[in-house]
């Protein structure tokens, strides 16, 4: 018995080296890390022109095809541009080295290490990359599990932000996404990381934006090589073998990165400023007020019933779908729901239809599975971009970007603050708890 002990200690000991070693080898032989290539956006743009309809990709063939040397030759052009996940880059000339700290982008990007001061370095891969992917595309290794799926960064667009919903100057502030960093997002997987350092957070918002950056430019790099394919030439963006046509080339490039850098950096090049939302008044939430609310929730004037549903626990509109998903989605062109093309409304038309395209096209190249969308359940208090009455107030005026929830501009400030009063008045509200209930609240005399 004896012997059994020390053979099988022996044993352990061995298949922990061997593991070891293995880590070691595999540690030091593996590949460098590397942004894998938008092609689900390849495909989306090949098969119809506007990919936020996909009731309209209905087509047998698409019109043009990018080959893999015009693929290759963006991938380059983002190279030169921004770098590789393990030595980002800042693109220069396009006013974004003043946004964007370089030395930031360096301690956050790279594997997950010490440097010679014993500071941290791959931030972004020890936090983020298990979630939202080593290129900002929403799907790491995790990714799958969680519902919602992560957010995909390369669209550029962000939910929950207090700066305008309109204009040039939308993108979220470097604020915004602090915000979202210390408070996490209840009801997601999406954590809070108050405990981390304040460095660490500014550095991580660097890198958030930076690949929010690249990924638009990726998406226009698409869009331009699209545009000047046929179907019998496949020319290459930036021809770097032709030196005459190189520099008017890469001056088209940095012109298109300039487009998507204004977003971010705002008029001053210190990023969108914050809306100012008046102080609310001082009976904001009263009975009174919240009456308003109520009678607006159920009105075409605020119409929120039609989407959070009659008794607002979000079952008014079922087939919704934010602006990640809608790129996956396309009809089969034999189905009889197909038929409706253009006019009809994408609500209107069932998600398993609407999977053909995902199901031909991009279920073989590793893009997760398209969901609908619920609106939100008011009755749980529980609210995604924060549930102070500012936060609700921002919400009701200016939307939540990439969804179909709206920005009201038509209510009055007294209105929209009596409208946020009855959203938060709706937890409580009796209709929330079954008329079976018990009430254990004794009378006050």
């Amino acid at each position: 018995m004896k012997q059994f002990h020390n053979n099988r200690h022996q044993g352990v000991r061995i298949a922990s080296i061997a593991v070891l070693v293995c880590s070691v080898l595999l540690t030091a032989c593996s590949d460098p890390a590397y942004f894998q290539f938008n092609e689900s956006y390849v495909q989306a743009a090949q098969w119809k022109p506007d990919v936020a309809k996909p009731q309209m990709r209905k087509l047998e063939n698409p019109v043009v095809l990018l080959i893999e040397s015009q693929k290759e030759n963006i991938s380059t052009i983002l190279e030169g541009a921004f770098g590789t996940p393990d030595n980002p880059r800042i693109p220069g000339g396009v006013g974004l080295g003043d946004f964007l700290s370089m030395s930031k982008l360096q301690q956050a990007a790279g594997p997950v290490e010490r440097d010679e001061a014993h500071i941290p370095r791959g931030l972004y891969r020890q936090h983020c990359a298990h979630c939202h992917g080593v290129t900002g595309d929403g799907q790491g290794p995790t990714a799958s599990f969680l519902n919602p799926y992560p957010r995909d960064y390369r669209l550029g667009q962000f939910k929950f932000k207090m700066t305008d919903a309109g204009g040039t100057f939308k993108k979220p502030s470097k604020e915004d996404l602090k915000t979202t960093l210390l408070q996490g997002i209840p009801g997601t997987a999406m954590p809070s990381f108050r405990v981390l350092a304040g460095t660490d957070i500014n550095q991580m918002i660097d890198y958030v934006i930076y690949l929010a950056i690249r990924g638009e430019v990726e998406r226009s790099l698409i869009n331009a090589t699209l545009e000047i394919t046929t179907s019998d030439e496949h020319p290459l963006l930036v021809e770097f073998d032709n030196g005459v046509k190189k520099a008017d080339d890469l001056a088209f490039v940095k012109e298109m990165i300039s487009n998507v850098v204004i977003q971010w950096v705002g008029p001053d090049k210190t990023g969108n400023a914050q809306r100012t939302i008046a102080a609310a008044p001082d009976n904001w939430n009263s009975p009174a007020s919240v009456k308003i609310g109520r009678t607006l929730f159920f009105q075409g004037k605020a119409n929120c019933f039609s989407c959070h549903g009659q008794t607002a626990i979000g079952d008014g509109q079922k087939n919704l779908y934010d602006n990640w998903t809608l790129e996956l989605l396309g009809l089969d062109p034999s189905a009889s729901d197909a038929s409706a093309g253009a006019e009809a409304d994408v609500e209107d038309i069932s998600l398993e239809s609407q999977l053909y395209f995902y199901n031909e096209h991009l279920a073989g190249i590793g893009a997760l599975k398209p969901r609908a969308i619920s609106p939100r359940n008011l009755r749980l208090g529980n609210f995604r971009g924060g549930r102070r009455p500012i936060d609700i107030y921002q919400r009701i005026t200016s939307g939540i970007q990439g969804t179909p929830m709206p920005g009201n501009t038509k209510l009055t400030e007294a209105e929209t603050w009596g409208l946020v009063a009855y959203v938060l008045s709706l937890p409580y509200e009796a209709s929330s708890r079954p008329q079976s209930a018990p009430t254990f609240q004794r009378d006050r005399n």
